[in-house]
């Protein structure tokens, strides 16, 4: 009888922290300088926004979210983001949404496919200016927002066929809904191209 409640108690504690990683608010790491991914004390997140700081595991003490706010700081590159990832959240295999709004980025580095959960991603407002760079997120098969505008790509003709085309996972960019007629549209020359050497390549490393 005592093994049949003690292990009752493990199970209920187990369900109440996955609500609560289920539930957290973000952790908003945002505004604070930032220059580069970095190790950051879960006490540095802020609450002015959200209201309060999400709550904290038991195992390793950190923060029980799936997301992160690292918008509005001076980030040139998400170079070694795992850094600040390990370092902020209990299960950062669990990360699912992402704030990058707002900075210096010019490409997307390649650690962030390390969180195949990622559903939301914003760039908006940084400086990426190669469409190839957009390709790097299309192995995120959860990805469903995205946000690009306010960076150098979305100045190119037909920016938002491109991308939808890049990725077709994705159901809204930036912050608008793409609907059935949009997928109709055929990708522009230079995109199509841009996705075969993508697929080309791909092909060529599962060889």
């Amino acid at each position: 009888m005592v093994r049949k409640c003690a292990y009752k108690a493990v199970v209920d504690f187990h369900i109440n922290e996955n609500t609560t990683l289920e539930s957290g608010k973000p952790a908003d790491y945002s505004f604070k300088k930032l220059s580069e991914p970095q190790a950051m004390g879960v006490e540095a997140a802020r609450s002015l926004r959200t209201g309060s700081v999400p709550e904290r595991g038991t195992a390793k003490k950190k923060l029980l979210t799936r997301s992160i706010w690292l918008n509005n700081n001076k980030l040139k590159s998400i170079k070694n983001l795992e850094v600040i990832v390990e370092s902020i959240l209990e299960v950062p295999s669990q990360l699912s949404w992402i704030d990058f709004s707002f900075n210096y980025i010019k490409d997307i580095d390649d650690c962030i496919l390390k969180y195949p959960n990622l559903k939301i991603i914003y760039f908006h407002g940084n400086c990426i200016s190669r469409l190839a760079e957009v390709m790097k997120l299309r192995k995120l098969k959860h990805l469903r927002t995205v946000t690009f505008h306010g960076n150098p790509i979305s100045n190119i003709p037909l920016y938002r066929v491109s991308i939808m085309h890049m990725l077709p996972q994705v159901l809204n960019l930036d912050f608008f809904p793409i609907i059935k007629n949009e997928k109709l549209t055929p990708p522009p020359t230079e995109t199509l191209k841009i996705i075969r050497e993508y697929e080309a390549k791909e092909k060529g490393s599962s060889k």
